[in-house]
């Protein structure tokens, strides 16, 4: 399993994939399904991205785009409990939502990291995941044995108190930029984080110098819709040529990257 403390662990997995939207997305597998996670493990994924919501009853669970998109119902995740969540089943699927527990502990026992995105509530007034949720998180976490092969997308002063301790933040954009155009910055206890566009191949050497790794997002909608393999494609090589660490990918870019340059599946 990935170690994102050790950067020689790192190293030695280079260049790695990170399966976006909870794991490896097809009709059999919603986003954020168990199956997604399972075929993301059989597919050699080092990491798996999961969608963090925070439900009535204070339990993590897994989803995106809320119950609607995902589900057909008509209603906010914070308004139900978790078990009231998990009876639901994906559109078209015979996958139910599941929580965050089901999923760490499956990750765990694929031997796959995770990286934490959304960690929150579908709530426009009251936004922010609970104290009572993000220690449900961050003892879960724990309790997997994930905490150096945990790595978090969102940042904010109240997430950094809560999962410091089991999980890497990355380095802020406006600090990711400056070191990008040569000025030292401290960048112990961090790591890498943004588009193609926002990490050139001389920032990832500059990352490597400073003792610390960088992923890329190479996700659908990054590009224009008539063109998304053919420049994905190119910001793939590119960045396999710099030494990029990790890839966080929609499962329908991974044939873009050669067999010779992936790190090794398990």
């Amino acid at each position: 399993m990935i170690n994102v403390r050790d950067p020689e662990s790192v190293s030695r997995l280079r260049p790695f994939l990170v399966a976006h939207r909870g794991g490896v997305i097809a009709p059999e597998s919603p986003e954020n399904s168990m199956r997604a996670i399972e075929r993301a493990a059989e597919h050699g994924y080092a990491m798996v991205e999961l969608d963090v919501m925070e439900a009535a009853d204070h339990e993590p669970v897994l989803l995106h785009d809320g119950l609607y998109i995902n589900c057909g119902v008509r209603e906010q995740v914070c308004n139900l409990t978790s078990r009231e969540i998990t009876a639901i089943r994906y559109r078209a699927s015979d996958q139910r939502v599941i929580t965050f527990a089901q999923a760490v502990q499956a990750c765990a026992r694929f031997g796959m990291g995770v990286m934490l995105d959304k960690l929150c509530r579908d709530d426009v007034a009251a936004p922010a995941m609970s104290r009572e949720c993000l220690r449900r998180v961050g003892s879960l976490i724990g309790d997997a044995a994930l905490a150096s092969a945990t790595v978090a997308i969102v940042d904010s002063p109240w997430l950094r108190e809560h999962l410091g301790d089991v999980s890497l933040f990355p380095i802020p954009r406006e600090d990711l930029r400056r070191m990008g155009e040569g000025q030292a910055i401290p960048l112990h206890g961090h790591f890498g984080f943004g588009w193609a566009a926002e990490l050139p191949g001389e920032a990832v050497a500059r990352l490597h110098q400073a003792g610390v790794f960088a992923i890329v997002s190479i996700n659908t909608f990054h590009y224009p819709h008539h063109a998304p393999h053919i420049l994905a494609q190119q910001d793939i090589e590119r960045l396999l040529d710099a030494g990029m660490d990790g890839f966080q990918i929609d499962s329908m870019f991974e044939d873009h990257f050669p067999k010779d340059r992936r790190g090794p599946v398990r």
